[in-house]
């Protein structure tokens, strides 16, 4: 049997909390997973964070113009995904566009038609944006008894998790520090754990992990960083069985899929 491809993953960034809504919706038919946020200010976070395989960026927007979005990304030393880009104002912004590589045909005007658009999507990945396989409405995740939790302190990034997850029928639980993360879980655990290593306030990654272990019921947890985890801490985490590791910036697809595998080896989804 054909495996199922990976769902691609597509940032839309546009202050027009209508024109968001209807994306996500029309992109998730096709089998892609969005993330999106009306606040241009939030883009590079999210970029340092997810893998994206395409950005939708609008223009004119009041916090951040485009121009400035595509600016920002460059100044922050990332790379800039394929970017499509939507507005109603192009002749203003040509040579701008060029500065960053970002040509006519890369352009779909507003109000726009989804035929067009994908069709200069088609252009500018080489192939068609609809991914063929398993869709987010699988019945796998019908009886979802999974509680998952995430320890995060970029609320966006929070934000982003919850949502993603959420759709899937998993109780969702987010915790902004080490702190508030390790009292909530004495008292209401959950099935599987997300660390990020690098956390605001008293307590790391690494010393929630290590003190959550030591619970009677330990959550089954995976860090996530950006950097590879010191050869110290990392042989602390085999001794306890978490063995698990995801790299920033995540595939989300990846994460999802790990998350899922793990929930149906412990007979908590399916």
């Amino acid at each position: 049997m054909t495996e199922p491809e990976p769902r691609p993953l597509i940032l839309i960034v546009d202050d027009e909390r209508e024109i968001i809504e209807l994306l996500q919706d029309h992109f998730e038919k096709l089998n892609c997973e969005t993330i999106a946020t009306a606040d241009p200010t939030t883009v590079i976070d999210k970029l340092r964070n997810f893998s994206v395989r395409l950005m939708l960026l609008d223009l004119k927007m009041r916090k951040l113009d485009g121009i400035a979005v595509l600016d920002r990304i460059i100044e922050a030393g990332l790379a800039l995904p394929p970017t499509m880009i939507m507005t109603g104002y192009l002749p203003r912004y040509i040579d701008e566009l060029k500065r960053h590589g970002i040509s006519t045909n890369d352009v779909v005007t507003k109000p726009f038609r989804f035929e067009e658009m994908e069709n200069v999507i088609k252009r500018k990945l080489g192939q068609s944006i609809v991914c063929q396989g398993v869709r987010i409405e699988d019945k796998i995740y019908e009886k979802n008894r999974c509680v998952i939790g995430f320890v995060e302190d970029e609320p966006d990034i929070l934000d982003v998790l919850e949502d993603i997850f959420g759709r899937r029928n998993y109780q969702v639980r987010c915790f902004s520090n080490g702190v508030m993360a390790f009292e909530a879980l004495k008292t209401e655990p959950v099935d599987i754990l997300l660390v990020d290593m690098k956390l605001g306030g008293r307590i790391q990654g690494n010393e929630l992990i290590l003190a959550l272990s030591k619970l009677p019921n330990p959550p089954y947890m995976i860090p996530m960083s950006a950097n590879d985890l010191p050869e110290d801490v990392e042989a602390e985490f085999h001794k306890i069985g978490c063995k698990d590791f995801i790299s920033k910036p995540f595939y989300m697809a990846d994460v999802m899929d790990l998350v899922e595998k793990i929930a149906l080896e412990r007979k908590l989804i399916g």
